[in-house]
């Protein structure tokens, strides 16, 4: 009987030891490699499935945060997004020091973004600006809940995350410029243009990207027409042709129509048909030619009017 007891308990010692020698073996190779060629290959409910076991199996190690954002992305791929934002909250609320919970917010922020729920967007970004004020990427954050604001055609929070970033981010040239840009412009649609031009200013005097300072030069061009001066829409608008060789079309038609407005036919002439020339397919075509006829009738009858001064 006591032969029979000590082989029974060798036996389940051996079953043991193998059962932990197949369980090594199975976690010698990198797990994550594995989740991964699952997650390839599209076997998404075994590669979670593993994820889940590595989970288990090592509950205390610094793999658990990097499962738990896999998973997440593995739901998101199956289009089931309220899975992965309930999985990237656990990332924040588990580990929020971690540089996965930093990104967890952003991920959020933009699955509800395509789902068109851009309160729940902004909801994360302020989130991750409460929580992380000097973050790496706080500056973003300020700048992507701004955008939706202003899309949402919310302009006062708009204004104020696009100010945050005029205050406190001058040496972010991308994101400072464009913050100004897109303030000049809820001025302009507001019809304050003194406060939109002043903003399209911060761009122009930093001077540090060509492409925005162009670009905050023809806005500016813009905002100075819509306020009938005319006489500063010109200047900036040759200002703009001469500087670079960006929105050389809308410099054109803008200096054109700035010259007719000031009653300089032949100049709004001669921009017009250089308009023609250069970009044949402009899509101010239609106005320009129209432009062109009507400006031969005040040309004409500047001629044929007698002058005053003889």
């Amino acid at each position: 009987m006591c032969v029979k007891i000590m082989r029974y308990k060798k036996f389940i010692i051996i079953l043991l030891i193998i059962q932990f020698v197949l369980i090594s073996f199975s976690f010698a190779a990198d797990p994550f490699a594995e989740a991964k060629k699952l997650s390839d290959k599209g076997r998404y409910a075994d590669a979670i499935k593993l994820y889940m076991d590595i989970k288990q199996r090592y509950p205390g190690s610094d793999w658990v945060p990097q499962c738990i954002m896999q998973m997440a992305r593995i739901y998101e791929k199956m289009k089931k997004y309220d899975d992965a934002v309930a999985e990237y909250k656990n990332v924040i609320e588990k580990y929020p020091a971690l540089n996965q919970a930093e990104e967890a917010y952003f991920v959020i922020a933009r699955i509800r973004t395509s789902q068109n729920l851009f309160q729940p967007a902004i909801r994360a970004y302020e989130l991750y600006i409460k929580n992380y004020p000097k973050g790496d990427y706080t500056v973003m954050a300020y700048f992507n809940a701004a955008s939706l604001y202003k899309d949402m055609g919310k302009t006062a929070e708009a204004l104020k995350y696009f100010g945050e970033i005029l205050k406190d981010y001058t040496n972010q040239t991308w994101f400072y410029s464009w913050a100004a840009i897109y303030s000049g412009d809820i001025y302009a649609g507001r019809r304050d243009f003194d406060a939109a031009i002043e903003s399209y200013q911060r761009v122009i005097r930093s001077d540090k990207n060509k492409v925005l300072y162009a670009l905050a030069l023809l806005h500016r061009a813009q905002a100075c027409m819509e306020k009938n001066d005319f006489i500063t829409a010109k200047a900036v608008f040759n200002e703009l042709l001469r500087s670079n060789n960006f929105f050389q079309e809308e410099a054109l038609y803008g200096l054109g129509k700035s010259h007719y407005k000031l009653g300089e036919y032949e100049l709004a002439r001669e921009v017009y048909t250089s308009l023609l020339q250069m970009f044949p397919d402009t899509v101010w075509r239609k106005n320009a030619e129209k432009g062109l006829k009507l400006m031969d009738k005040r040309i004409s009858k500047q001629r044929t009017e007698p002058d005053d001064d003889l």
